[in-house]
């Protein structure tokens, strides 16, 4: 049940921060927002397992709270990269100044987003499971 929850979790707020961010930059008022059905297995272990793996190894709020970006941008390296072997890209940060991005897999600018989900996630995970 948790891994369908977070697997949907995780792509419905993908969804929504990519409509959000359509309506501000581009100022689409239709709130037209995308993932990839690739994501929901990210999503659902990452969130199911990752999370409880990083709050054992991690005992420090704070200092968990602050590593978040770091183990975001890890699993978007690997897995992004072995999508891009099969010539796939489920998501794509170019959109960025290079400076703002590493190959289009991880943004830098999205680390205070990264820390919020991460609160995000704990919280609910807390309350629900």
């Amino acid at each position: 049940m948790k891994l369908i929850f977070f697997g949907m979790f995780g792509l419905f707020l993908e969804i929504i921060f990519t409509s959000f961010r359509n309506l501000i930059c581009n100022k689409d008022v239709s709130l037209i927002g995308h993932t990839s059905l690739w994501m929901f297995p990210v999503y659902a272990i990452g969130l199911t397992f990752g999370l409880d793996f990083i709050r054992s190894l991690i005992l420090t709020d704070v200092i968990r709270w602050a590593s978040y970006p770091i183990w975001i941008w890890t699993v978007e390296i690997i897995f992004g990269s072995l999508l891009l072997i099969f010539g796939i890209r489920a998501w794509d940060y170019h959109y960025l100044q290079d400076k703002f991005h590493w190959r289009g897999l991880i943004s830098y600018v999205h680390a205070p987003v990264w820390i919020m989900f991460g609160l995000m996630v704990e919280t609910i995970d807390g309350k629900l499971f």
